[in-house]
Protein backbone atom coordinates (compact mmCIF):
# COMPACT_ATOMS: atom_id res chain seq x y z
CA UNK A 1 0.00 0.00 0.00
CA UNK A 2 1.15 3.51 -1.18
CA UNK A 3 1.31 6.23 2.27
CA UNK A 4 3.55 8.84 3.05
CA UNK A 5 6.08 6.33 4.49
CA UNK A 6 6.27 4.15 1.42
CA UNK A 7 5.47 7.30 -1.44
CA UNK A 8 5.77 5.95 -5.20
CA UNK A 9 8.75 8.09 -6.67
CA UNK A 10 8.34 8.76 -10.16
CA UNK A 11 11.04 10.55 -12.17
CA UNK A 12 10.01 13.15 -15.24
CA UNK A 13 11.58 16.05 -17.02
CA UNK A 14 12.98 19.29 -15.48
CA UNK A 15 9.52 20.25 -14.06
CA UNK A 16 8.00 22.44 -16.29
CA UNK A 17 7.05 20.08 -19.24
CA UNK A 18 5.40 17.43 -20.29
CA UNK A 19 6.48 14.44 -18.61
CA UNK A 20 5.46 16.44 -15.78
CA UNK A 21 2.34 16.50 -16.84
CA UNK A 22 2.41 12.77 -17.26
CA UNK A 23 3.42 12.10 -13.98
CA UNK A 24 1.22 14.56 -12.03
CA UNK A 25 -1.63 12.77 -14.15
CA UNK A 26 -0.57 9.29 -12.96
CA UNK A 27 -0.28 9.96 -9.50
CA UNK A 28 -3.42 12.08 -9.09
CA UNK A 29 -5.95 9.33 -10.48
CA UNK A 30 -4.05 6.65 -8.41
CA UNK A 31 -4.07 9.17 -5.55
CA UNK A 32 -8.39 8.54 -6.14
CA UNK A 33 -8.04 5.14 -6.97
CA UNK A 34 -6.28 4.16 -4.20
CA UNK A 35 -7.09 6.95 -1.22
CA UNK A 36 -10.41 7.90 -2.63
CA UNK A 37 -11.83 11.68 -3.20
CA UNK A 38 -10.96 12.72 0.78
CA UNK A 39 -7.46 11.52 0.60
CA UNK A 40 -5.02 13.36 2.75
CA UNK A 41 -0.99 12.78 2.86
CA UNK A 42 0.91 12.59 -0.44
CA UNK A 43 2.19 9.23 -1.03
CA UNK A 44 3.78 10.42 -4.53
CA UNK A 45 6.92 11.83 -5.03
CA UNK A 46 7.75 13.09 -8.41
CA UNK A 47 11.50 13.66 -9.12
CA UNK A 48 12.83 16.08 -11.92
CA UNK A 49 15.28 14.37 -14.69
CA UNK A 50 16.54 14.80 -17.86
CA UNK A 51 14.22 12.59 -19.46
CA UNK A 52 17.49 10.27 -20.57
CA UNK A 53 19.96 8.47 -19.02
CA UNK A 54 19.21 9.12 -15.37
CA UNK A 55 15.58 8.92 -15.54
CA UNK A 56 16.47 5.35 -16.55
CA UNK A 57 19.08 4.67 -14.24
CA UNK A 58 16.85 6.27 -11.24
CA UNK A 59 14.90 3.25 -11.78
CA UNK A 60 17.49 0.67 -12.38
CA UNK A 61 18.74 1.31 -9.01
CA UNK A 62 15.32 1.43 -7.03
CA UNK A 63 15.85 5.39 -6.54
CA UNK A 64 12.19 6.17 -8.01
CA UNK A 65 9.71 3.39 -8.91
CA UNK A 66 8.37 4.80 -12.44
CA UNK A 67 10.49 6.94 -15.21
CA UNK A 68 9.58 8.55 -18.15
CA UNK A 69 11.93 8.94 -20.93
CA UNK A 70 12.00 8.83 -25.25
CA UNK A 71 12.31 7.58 -27.89
CA UNK A 72 10.35 5.08 -26.23
CA UNK A 73 12.49 2.50 -28.99
CA UNK A 74 16.06 2.23 -28.77
CA UNK A 75 16.78 4.02 -25.39
CA UNK A 76 15.50 0.79 -23.42
CA UNK A 77 16.96 -1.34 -26.03
CA UNK A 78 20.76 0.16 -25.11
CA UNK A 79 19.63 0.19 -21.35
CA UNK A 80 18.61 -3.38 -21.21
CA UNK A 81 21.22 -4.41 -23.65
CA UNK A 82 23.91 -2.22 -21.78
CA UNK A 83 25.18 -1.29 -25.17
CA UNK A 84 26.21 2.05 -26.91
CA UNK A 85 24.55 5.17 -24.96
CA UNK A 86 24.81 2.25 -22.19
CA UNK A 87 28.39 0.38 -22.91
CA UNK A 88 29.20 -2.01 -20.49
CA UNK A 89 25.52 -1.89 -17.63
CA UNK A 90 22.95 -3.79 -18.71
CA UNK A 91 19.58 -3.02 -17.04
CA UNK A 92 17.79 -6.56 -17.96
CA UNK A 93 15.43 -5.97 -14.96
CA UNK A 94 13.72 -3.06 -16.59
CA UNK A 95 10.13 -3.51 -17.84
CA UNK A 96 7.32 -1.12 -19.40
CA UNK A 97 3.70 -0.06 -18.80
CA UNK A 98 3.33 1.05 -22.49
CA UNK A 99 4.20 4.72 -24.53
CA UNK A 100 2.08 8.16 -24.57
CA UNK A 101 2.06 8.96 -28.21
CA UNK A 102 4.88 11.55 -29.57
CA UNK A 103 5.18 12.10 -33.42
CA UNK A 104 8.67 14.01 -33.31
CA UNK A 105 11.97 13.89 -35.28
CA UNK A 106 15.81 15.02 -34.56
CA UNK A 107 16.58 17.27 -37.33
CA UNK A 108 19.45 19.61 -38.14
CA UNK A 109 18.16 23.13 -40.02
CA UNK A 110 20.16 25.79 -40.52
CA UNK A 111 19.86 29.67 -41.18
CA UNK A 112 19.76 30.25 -45.22
CA UNK A 113 22.25 32.98 -44.45
CA UNK A 114 25.02 30.11 -43.32
CA UNK A 115 25.24 29.19 -47.03
CA UNK A 116 24.95 25.53 -46.08
CA UNK A 117 22.38 23.45 -48.23
CA UNK A 118 23.95 20.02 -47.32
CA UNK A 119 25.75 17.76 -44.86
CA UNK A 120 28.45 17.32 -48.06
CA UNK A 121 28.64 21.23 -47.87
CA UNK A 122 29.71 21.04 -44.51
CA UNK A 123 32.53 18.79 -45.48
CA UNK A 124 33.19 20.30 -48.34
CA UNK A 125 33.24 23.98 -47.13
CA UNK A 126 34.68 23.52 -43.56
CA UNK A 127 31.91 26.64 -42.25
CA UNK A 128 32.14 28.28 -38.24
CA UNK A 129 28.66 27.27 -37.77
CA UNK A 130 26.97 27.67 -34.19
CA UNK A 131 25.15 25.03 -33.29
CA UNK A 132 22.46 24.90 -31.00
CA UNK A 133 21.66 21.73 -29.49
CA UNK A 134 20.82 19.96 -26.14
CA UNK A 135 24.01 19.83 -23.27
CA UNK A 136 26.73 17.64 -24.21
CA UNK A 137 27.00 15.59 -21.19
CA UNK A 138 26.91 11.80 -20.32
CA UNK A 139 22.74 11.56 -19.20
CA UNK A 140 22.08 13.26 -22.61
CA UNK A 141 20.80 10.22 -25.71
CA UNK A 142 19.95 13.57 -27.83
CA UNK A 143 23.12 14.56 -28.49
CA UNK A 144 24.73 11.47 -28.07
CA UNK A 145 22.90 10.76 -31.27
CA UNK A 146 23.91 14.22 -32.36
CA UNK A 147 27.34 13.14 -32.50
CA UNK A 148 27.06 9.92 -33.96
CA UNK A 149 24.55 11.81 -36.87
CA UNK A 150 27.83 14.02 -38.02
CA UNK A 151 30.26 11.07 -37.56
CA UNK A 152 28.51 8.90 -39.75
CA UNK A 153 28.48 11.87 -42.05
CA UNK A 154 31.94 11.96 -42.39
CA UNK A 155 32.34 14.74 -39.67
CA UNK A 156 34.25 14.59 -36.75
CA UNK A 157 32.26 16.96 -33.84
CA UNK A 158 35.14 18.11 -32.71
CA UNK A 159 35.81 19.70 -36.31
CA UNK A 160 32.71 22.36 -35.37
CA UNK A 161 35.51 24.11 -32.85
CA UNK A 162 38.33 23.39 -34.93
CA UNK A 163 37.09 25.76 -38.09
CA UNK A 164 35.89 28.49 -36.06
CA UNK A 165 32.25 27.28 -34.56
CA UNK A 166 30.82 26.55 -30.93
CA UNK A 167 28.47 24.77 -29.73
CA UNK A 168 25.86 26.23 -28.00
CA UNK A 169 23.64 24.15 -25.03
CA UNK A 170 20.85 23.98 -23.39
CA UNK A 171 18.68 20.73 -22.25
CA UNK A 172 15.35 22.52 -23.45
CA UNK A 173 14.65 23.34 -26.91
CA UNK A 174 12.64 26.78 -26.55
CA UNK A 175 16.03 27.97 -25.01
CA UNK A 176 18.27 26.62 -27.85
CA UNK A 177 15.88 27.79 -30.68
CA UNK A 178 15.61 31.34 -29.09
CA UNK A 179 19.32 31.56 -30.34
CA UNK A 180 18.69 30.78 -33.68
CA UNK A 181 15.91 32.79 -33.60
CA UNK A 182 18.44 36.28 -32.52
CA UNK A 183 20.73 34.70 -34.62
CA UNK A 184 23.33 34.01 -31.76
CA UNK A 185 23.40 30.79 -33.29
CA UNK A 186 22.99 29.95 -37.44
CA UNK A 187 22.37 26.55 -36.77
CA UNK A 188 19.86 23.49 -34.78
CA UNK A 189 19.93 20.08 -34.31
CA UNK A 190 17.27 19.40 -31.56
CA UNK A 191 13.91 17.17 -31.77
CA UNK A 192 10.55 18.17 -30.03
CA UNK A 193 9.63 19.96 -33.47
CA UNK A 194 6.35 20.65 -32.41
CA UNK A 195 7.28 23.27 -29.37
CA UNK A 196 6.12 27.06 -30.40
CA UNK A 197 9.65 28.00 -31.14
CA UNK A 198 10.78 25.66 -33.76
CA UNK A 199 7.54 27.23 -35.49
CA UNK A 200 8.90 30.94 -34.68
CA UNK A 201 12.08 29.64 -36.17
CA UNK A 202 10.82 28.54 -39.46
CA UNK A 203 8.34 31.22 -39.82
CA UNK A 204 10.53 34.36 -39.28
CA UNK A 205 13.68 33.52 -40.11
CA UNK A 206 14.66 31.69 -43.65
CA UNK A 207 16.04 28.16 -42.64
CA UNK A 208 16.92 25.01 -44.39
CA UNK A 209 16.57 21.54 -43.11
CA UNK A 210 19.40 19.50 -44.39
CA UNK A 211 18.52 15.91 -45.18
CA UNK A 212 20.35 13.15 -43.71
CA UNK A 213 22.17 11.13 -46.03
CA UNK A 214 20.73 7.64 -46.85
CA UNK A 215 24.73 6.28 -46.60
CA UNK A 216 24.42 7.76 -43.44
CA UNK A 217 21.16 6.84 -41.84
CA UNK A 218 21.92 3.01 -42.65
CA UNK A 219 25.19 3.36 -40.47
CA UNK A 220 22.91 4.98 -37.74
CA UNK A 221 20.42 1.93 -38.04
CA UNK A 222 22.60 -0.83 -38.41
CA UNK A 223 25.31 0.20 -35.91
CA UNK A 224 23.01 2.00 -33.28
CA UNK A 225 20.06 0.91 -34.05
CA UNK A 226 18.72 4.51 -34.34
CA UNK A 227 15.65 4.51 -36.18
CA UNK A 228 15.49 7.19 -39.69
CA UNK A 229 12.15 9.02 -40.33
CA UNK A 230 10.80 11.71 -42.63
CA UNK A 231 10.10 15.74 -41.40
CA UNK A 232 7.44 15.51 -43.99
CA UNK A 233 6.53 18.00 -46.66
CA UNK A 234 4.87 21.07 -44.91
CA UNK A 235 5.62 19.92 -41.34
CA UNK A 236 7.68 22.93 -40.34
CA UNK A 237 6.94 24.49 -43.92
CA UNK A 238 9.51 22.27 -45.42
CA UNK A 239 9.37 22.78 -48.82
CA UNK A 240 10.19 18.45 -49.24
CA UNK A 241 10.23 15.42 -47.49
CA UNK A 242 13.35 15.97 -45.47
CA UNK A 243 14.91 12.43 -44.42
CA UNK A 244 15.91 12.55 -40.39
CA UNK A 245 15.89 10.39 -37.20
CA UNK A 246 12.63 9.45 -35.90
CA UNK A 247 12.33 10.66 -31.85
CA UNK A 248 8.62 9.52 -30.95
CA UNK A 249 6.75 8.82 -27.98
CA UNK A 250 7.65 8.56 -24.32
CA UNK A 251 7.79 5.24 -22.60
CA UNK A 252 6.61 4.58 -19.03
CA UNK A 253 9.41 2.82 -17.07
CA UNK A 254 9.50 0.67 -14.12
CA UNK A 255 10.99 -2.82 -12.59
CA UNK A 256 10.26 -6.17 -13.23
CA UNK A 257 9.70 -6.18 -9.39
CA UNK A 258 7.16 -4.17 -9.52
CA UNK A 259 3.91 -5.74 -7.54
CA UNK A 260 2.00 -7.01 -10.49
CA UNK A 261 -1.33 -5.03 -9.20
CA UNK A 262 0.79 -1.80 -8.89
CA UNK A 263 1.86 -1.95 -12.35
CA UNK A 264 -1.72 -2.94 -13.28
CA UNK A 265 -2.78 0.18 -11.53
CA UNK A 266 -1.13 2.89 -13.50
CA UNK A 267 -1.70 0.90 -16.74
CA UNK A 268 -5.24 0.91 -16.28
CA UNK A 269 -5.11 4.76 -15.33
CA UNK A 270 -2.80 5.40 -18.55
CA UNK A 271 -5.38 3.47 -20.30
CA UNK A 272 -8.93 4.81 -18.74
CA UNK A 273 -8.07 7.90 -17.73
CA UNK A 274 -6.63 9.09 -21.25
CA UNK A 275 -9.24 11.57 -22.46
CA UNK A 276 -8.08 13.62 -19.20
CA UNK A 277 -4.67 13.94 -20.72
CA UNK A 278 -5.44 14.68 -24.10
CA UNK A 279 -7.43 17.36 -23.33
CA UNK A 280 -4.80 18.69 -22.44
CA UNK A 281 -3.56 19.07 -25.74
CA UNK A 282 -6.47 18.84 -28.27
CA UNK A 283 -6.56 22.83 -28.74
CA UNK A 284 -3.57 22.43 -30.60
CA UNK A 285 -3.15 21.05 -34.17
CA UNK A 286 -1.89 17.73 -34.34
CA UNK A 287 1.30 18.99 -35.75
CA UNK A 288 2.03 21.44 -33.04
CA UNK A 289 1.08 19.02 -29.83
CA UNK A 290 3.79 17.39 -27.89
CA UNK A 291 1.08 15.05 -27.00
CA UNK A 292 -0.35 12.73 -30.25
CA UNK A 293 -3.70 12.26 -29.41
CA UNK A 294 -6.14 10.26 -29.48
CA UNK A 295 -3.98 7.34 -27.34
CA UNK A 296 -4.48 4.00 -28.45
CA UNK A 297 -4.50 1.27 -26.04
CA UNK A 298 -4.26 -1.56 -29.12
CA UNK A 299 -0.95 -0.02 -29.84
CA UNK A 300 0.18 1.45 -26.89
CA UNK A 301 1.95 -1.70 -25.64
CA UNK A 302 4.02 -2.11 -29.33
CA UNK A 303 7.40 -0.96 -30.33
CA UNK A 304 9.11 -0.50 -27.22
CA UNK A 305 12.37 -1.36 -25.96
CA UNK A 306 11.89 -3.56 -22.90
CA UNK A 307 9.49 -5.75 -22.39
CA UNK A 308 6.15 -5.37 -20.92
CA UNK A 309 5.73 -6.01 -17.35
CA UNK A 310 3.25 -8.91 -16.75
CA UNK A 311 1.06 -6.87 -14.83
CA UNK A 312 0.74 -4.35 -17.52
CA UNK A 313 0.37 -7.01 -19.85
CA UNK A 314 -2.29 -8.51 -18.19
CA UNK A 315 -4.27 -6.20 -18.13
CA UNK A 316 -4.32 -5.36 -21.65
CA UNK A 317 -5.27 -9.01 -22.47
CA UNK A 318 -7.85 -8.86 -19.73
CA UNK A 319 -9.16 -5.61 -21.88
CA UNK A 320 -9.01 -6.68 -25.44
CA UNK A 321 -6.18 -4.49 -26.20
CA UNK A 322 -3.13 -7.30 -26.54
CA UNK A 323 -4.12 -10.80 -28.47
Amino acid sequence: MLDDKNPLTIVADWGNANFHAVAGWVAANLRWRIQGPEATGSPYVIKTGSGYRDNIEAVASGAADVAITTPADIILEMAVAGRDFFDGTPYPHLRTLGFIPQDDRLVFAVREDSGIESFADIRDKRPALSIATGSRREHNLMTYAVMEVLRSHGIDPADIEAWGGRWMEHDHPRRALEWAISGEANAVIFEAIMVPQWWAFVETVPVRFLPMEEEALADLNSRLGLRPGILERGRLNAPADVPCLDWSNWAIVVRDDMPDDLARMITSVMVEERAELEARYRHLPYERSPLSYPIDPYTMHKGLGAPLHPGAEQYYRDNGYLS
